[in-house]
C-alpha cells in the first residue's frame, strides 16, 4: 500500500489536537463505472470516520452500505493511504491529522436508495450518487477544481488515488 503524506501547514505531529481516521471506497462496477457523491458542496468518493474499535474493512461496509445501500464484499487491502495535516480542521481551530484508506470495491449492485441511512448533513446538504466512466473521472476532478465544484483538497487526493489505481489495476476501467 502506497502512503502520501500532506502536509501543506508543516504541522509537527506533536501539535496535532486529534487524529482521524476514514475509509472510502472506489466502487467501480465490471462497465468500469466509478460511483461517486455529491455532498456538501463536493464530490467525493463514497466512505466515512472510522469508529471506535471497528476495522478499517467494518467501517467500509458498514458507510457504502449506509450511503448507496449496496452490501459490499471487499478482496482487495487498501490501495492507498493519505494523510494529511490540516491547521484548522473545518473552521474549528483544530490541528487534525486525518488518516484515509482507500479501497478498490468491486460491484454490479446499483444503489439501493430503501436501504440508506444518511446522516444529518448528508440529508441537509441534498447527498446524491452518480457514475462516471472510469476513463474521465481525472479530466472530471481537474475542471471541477477549476470551477470551484469540488473542494481542491479532496479533488487533489482523489487524483492521487487515480494515479495510484491506474498503476496497480493497470488502466482506468479495470
Amino acid at each position: 500500500m502506497k502512503k502520501i503524506i500532506i502536509n501543506d501547514n508543516n504541522l509537527n505531529k506533536d501539535e496535532v489536537d486529534m487524529s482521524v481516521t476514514r475509509v472510502k471506497g472506489i466502487v467501480i462496477n465490471s462497465r468500469g463505472d466509478i460511483l461517486l457523491c455529491h455532498n456538501n458542496n463536493t464530490y467525493q468518493l463514497p466512505g466515512g470516520h472510522v469508529d471506535d474499535n471497528e476495522t478499517l474493512e467494518a467501517c467500509l461496509k458498514r458507510e457504502i452500505k449506509e450511503e448507496t445501500g449496496i452490501d459490499v464484499k471487499l478482496n482487495y487491502p487498501p490501495l492507498i493511504e493519505i494523510i494529511t495535516y490540516d491547521s484548522n480542521y473545518f473552521n474549528t481551530g483544530k490541528k487534525v491529522e486525518n488518516k484515509i484508506y482507500y479501497f478498490r470495491v468491486d460491484t454490479d449492485d446499483e444503489p439501493n436508495f430503501a436501504e440508506t441511512n444518511y446522516d444529518e448533513l448528508e440529508l441537509e446538504t441534498d447527498f446524491n450518487l452518480f457514475y462516471i466512466k472510469a476513463s474521465n473521472l481525472e479530466l472530471f476532478l481537474k475542471k471541477s477544481i477549476e470551477d470551484g465544484s469540488i473542494d481542491s483538497n479532496i479533488g487533489r487526493e482523489m487524483l492521487l488515488v487515480c494515479e495510484e489505481y491506474d498503476k496497480v489495476y493497470g488502466g482506468k476501467d479495470n
